[in-house]
């Protein structure tokens, strides 16, 4: 396990080359595929039981049946966000970083430090998800030993000790189209880095 020992710190292996860390992968992403084929499955059986009710039933199962189409959906896209963990764990080593969770009006967020500047913290959200309500005992294994690889100024992939609870967490700036890239406070190497995992930084 590498931790900041650099100006950047950037130091050390890929996260990919560390030992567990493809394990972990795999086990996020069978566990993704899992649950995306089982809301599949439960949007077919729903539909299966809507046909045989009477008319009567079939409203409030229209709606059931929305609510399952939109979490498979959902399910089906974090599939392909594991494109991107990979992408940031062949480019940037781990680090660990206690007492990063912050709490903002009830909003979850991780304080990580800027590589160019590391008295600075950078925020970045945590996206809960659908019908997923994140308590400070929830993120409590996050806090006490955070470990993540990236820059949080662009993205990181964050997990719980033991590389459990693999995540994804991004900048508008570095992906949307429809915001401004990233200017000021980035080093050369930094933009190296970011444009590696196909982050958008200004020149």
């Amino acid at each position: 396990m590498t931790t900041n020992t650099g100006k950047l710190g950037f130091d050390g292996p890929a996260a990919w080359d560390t030992p567990g860390t493809r394990a972990a992968f795999l086990r996020w992403t069978g566990w993704r595929l899992a649950k995306a084929i089982a809301l599949v499955a439960l949007w077919w059986g729903a539909l299966y039981v809507t046909i045989l009710l009477p008319v009567a039933a079939v409203v409030p199962m229209v709606l059931v049946l929305f609510v399952v189409m939109y979490a498979a959906v959902l399910a089906l896209g974090r599939r392909v966000g594991g494109l991107r963990i990979r992408r940031v764990l062949t480019v940037y080593p781990w680090r660990r970083q206690p007492g990063a969770v912050r709490f903002d009006k009830g909003n979850a967020a991780f304080a990580l430090p800027d590589p160019d500047r590391p008295e600075s913290t950078v925020s970045l959200k945590f996206n809960a998800g659908l019908f997923r309500s994140w308590s400070r005992e929830a993120l409590k294994d996050y806090d006490e030993e955070l470990w993540y690889a990236g820059d949080p100024r662009f993205a990181c992939v964050v997990a719980k000790p033991g590389l459990r609870g693999l995540a994804c967490l991004t900048q508008p700036t570095a992906f949307d189209p429809r915001t401004d890239a990233r200017r000021k406070g980035v080093s050369p190497e930094a933009r190296r880095w970011a444009r590696a995992i196909g982050a958008r930084v200004a020149d």
